[in-house]
């Protein structure tokens, strides 16, 4: 397979970056309800380290995978799919790759407004130039508390498109991003 894409399926670098990137989203989900469950204690500082340095990893891979997209050619869509579909599927990716930005950083800015740096599995932090600040933390704890349903949304409707073009429509939109294409 190769690593760049085609006009017909996606290479290999796209879908490991599709796939690390769902992988990693899935975890900060998890990690997220886990933790705003939990008492103050080390315990829930714990697991908001180890989101925050997940969160930081599935940054890097999501900034690879938009400019790997950019610079490289998108598999068409099924000829034979309704126009409707082929924008409904452009307006979730696009929304997709939006509302995970967006989530990403009213994390860090979470931390950063909350006086802390961004950690990364212990291995180092990263502080962010920006001040301490009470009511801008607030703000920022609000918008990450609020897109990550946004966010769930969309993956769930990318998943059931997936599904619906794998099973009901029977084309090999799904296979483009999983197995690779029939002959």
């Amino acid at each position: 397979m190769a690593l760049g894409n085609t006009a017909r399926e996606f290479g290999s670098l796209a879908k490991w970056l599709h796939w690390l990137v769902a992988i990693g989203i899935f975890a900060l989900f998890w990690l997220g309800l886990e933790q705003g469950g939990m008492e103050k204690g080390t315990e829930k500082e714990a697991a908001r380290a180890i989101h925050a340095s997940v969160a930081l990893a599935v940054f890097a891979l999501m900034t690879l995978r938009l400019a790997w997209r950019l610079m490289n050619e998108v598999p068409e869509h099924p000829c034979d799919m309704p126009i409707w579909q082929k924008l409904s599927a452009e307006v979730v990716h696009w929304g997709l790759y939006g509302a995970v930005f967006v989530q990403l950083i009213s994390g860090s800015m979470t931390v950063a407004t909350g006086g802390k740096p961004l950690p990364f599995f212990g291995l180092f932090s990263i502080p962010l130039p920006i001040e301490e600040n009470g009511d801008n933390h607030h703000f920022w704890e609000e918008v990450h508390e609020s897109v990550w349903i946004a966010v769930a949304a969309l993956v769930i409707i990318h998943i059931l498109g997936a599904l619906y073009n794998h099973f009901i429509a029977r084309n090999d939109v799904m296979r483009r991003m999983t197995t690779g294409m029939k002959n």
